[in-house]
């Protein structure tokens, strides 16, 4: 495995990506936004580098990504971030033997950023990528409408508000709202509200797509656990999924 620390693929102090490429060329790169409530998490945690031991082993390669959050930025700072992240993380790896292919991974508030950058194509676009292009998406419970922080910093809403703005997926998703494949991870004792957030979204999906290639996975568990859950392997229960996930056609 090769790692790059802390490479700066924006202007600003914590626009910056780890990225682990594996032994080989031809490579698939995984694109992944942590968790934490747009206002802590970090990519600074010891689980990046187990998921990136076991998707190096398996010929992928792993860019885990850091970007602005609260206090320190506002709506849509992080998207920008994320969208610009996708870009360079793209360009570097064709330079380094990888074969252009980006799936996109997001836990909890990242797996919100992934959905916006899904649904709201114009991230993505300002950049240069068709979100279509994007060859999967890995959603690790994510909050499907407004966000709650975004509620709670920008508009004083209360945070336990469900809401369909500006501030969430499902504004933005209609009948041109396409993608090449997306998995849905939740869980049984998941955040209020979660898995109805969730459900809607499949659903939605399904209503204006019912040939979308979209899986839904109920897990037991807290919210994001799957990350701390083992196999006999020794692979955290998160990496068995997307590895079976990513196989499938």
């Amino acid at each position: 495995m090769r790692r790059f620390m802390d490479v700066q693929y924006g202007e600003y102090d914590e626009t910056l990506v780890d990225i682990y490429l594996p032994d080989t060329d031809n490579y698939t790169t995984v694109v992944d936004f942590h968790g934490g409530g747009l206002d802590h998490g970090s990519k600074y945690s010891q689980r990046y580098e187990e998921m990136a031991a076991a998707f190096t082993a398996a010929g992928y390669a792993l860019a885990s990504v850091e970007y602005r959050k609260y206090p320190n930025a506002k709506f849509p700072d992080f998207l920008v971030d994320g969208a610009k992240a996708t870009a360079f993380v793209k360009n570097f790896i064709k330079e380094n033997g990888g074969n252009g292919d980006i799936i996109i991974a997001g836990h909890s508030a990242g797996a919100w950023m992934s959905l916006m950058l899904c649904f709201n194509k114009e991230y993505l676009a300002n950049e240069g990528i068709d979100s279509e292009e994007i060859k999967n998406w890995i959603i690790d419970s994510a909050q499907t409408t407004s966000h709650f922080n975004v509620l709670a910093q920008e508009t004083g809403v209360d945070p336990l508000t469900q809401r369909i703005d500006q501030y969430s997926p499902m504004y933005y998703l209609d009948k041109n709202s396409k993608f090449s494949k997306m998995i849905l991870i939740l869980y049984d004792n998941d955040m209020p509200c979660r898995y109805e957030q969730n459900q809607l979204l499949y659903k939605a999906i399904l209503a204006f797509n019912p040939e979308a290639k979209i899986e839904y996975r109920l897990l037991n568990g807290k919210h994001c656990s799957a990350m701390k859950q083992y196999n006999e392997k020794g692979e955290s229960l998160y990496t068995e999924i997307f590895l079976d996930w990513i196989s499938k056609e």
